[in-house]
C-alpha cells in the first residue's frame, strides 16, 4: 500500500478522456455565467422534451402504422406510447440521479457517468437539437400525410438542421474556450494562495 497515486496511463485515449472528464465537472459543477446556465438548460429541456413526447409518438406511429406485422389499434398503440414514455421518465430520473452522486468523486465507474454526460450532451447539441429543427422545417423519416411522403426532405428543413448543428458546435467551442479559460485562471489563483501560505509560514 502506498500514499502516492499510480501514474497516469499513457495510452493514446487516455488524455482525451481525461480533458472531457474534467470538462465535465466544470460544466455540471462549477461556477457558470449566464450564458453557460443557458447553453446547459435549453438542450436539457429539448432533451426531456424529446424523450417525453417525440419517442412515445414514433412508438405509436410504428406500432399502429409502419411495422407490417404488428399494425396494433389506435388504442393499443396509445398504451404503448404511454409505458415508453413513463419508462423515460424513470429514465430521466436516474440520469439526474447518478450524475448528482457523482459531484467531487474520482474513480473509473465515477468519470464514465462522467464521459456518458459528455457524450449525451455532444448527442443533443450536434444531432437531436438540428433533427428537432429538421422536423420543425417539414422534414421527416417517418412520414406521415400524403404531403410528408412526397417530399420528406424539404429545403428548410436540411437549412433548418445545418443551422442548428452550426449553432450546436458554435456552442461546444465557446464552452471549451470559456472551460479553459476558467480554468487557467483558478490554476493561477491556487498558485498565488499556494505561494502566499509558503511565505507566510517561512
Amino acid at each position: 500500500m502506498t500514499a502516492y497515486r499510480l501514474p497516469p496511463s499513457r495510452t493514446p485515449l487516455a488524455r482525451p478522456l481525461a480533458l472531457a472528464d474534467d470538462f465535465m465537472n466544470w460544466l455540471l459543477y462549477g461556477r457558470e455565467t449566464w450564458l453557460i446556465a443557458l447553453l446547459k438548460g435549453v438542450p436539457l429541456f429539448l432533451y426531456v422534451y424529446f424523450l417525453l413526447t417525440y419517442v412515445p409518438n414514433y412508438v405509436y406511429y410504428l406500432a399502429t402504422q409502419y411495422i407490417p406485422f404488428l399494425k396494433f389499434s389506435d388504442d393499443v398503440g396509445f398504451l404503448l406510447a404511454a409505458m415508453i414514455g413513463g419508462g423515460n421518465f424513470i429514465v430521466l430520473i436516474v440520469l439526474a440521479l447518478w450524475t448528482q452522486a457523482a459531484r467531487g468523486r474520482r474513480g473509473f465507474s465515477w468519470s464514465l457517468v462522467r464521459l456518458l454526460d459528455f457524450l449525451q450532451y455532444v448527442g443533443i447539441v450536434l444531432l437531436l437539437i438540428p433533427l428537432m429543427l429538421f422536423n420543425l422545417g417539414g422534414g421527416t423519416f417517418v412520414p406521415t400525410t400524403p404531403a410528408q411522403a412526397a417530399d420528406p426532405f424539404p429545403l428548410q428543413g436540411l437549412v433548418l438542421f445545418a443551422v442548428g448543428f452550426a449553432l450546436g458546435a458554435a456552442g461546444l467551442l465557446y464552452l471549451f474556450v470559456e472551460y479553459r479559460r476558467i480554468s487557467r485562471r483558478d490554476a493561477v489563483e491556487a498558485e498565488a494562495a499556494s505561494r502566499a501560505a509558503a511565505y507566510q509560514a517561512g
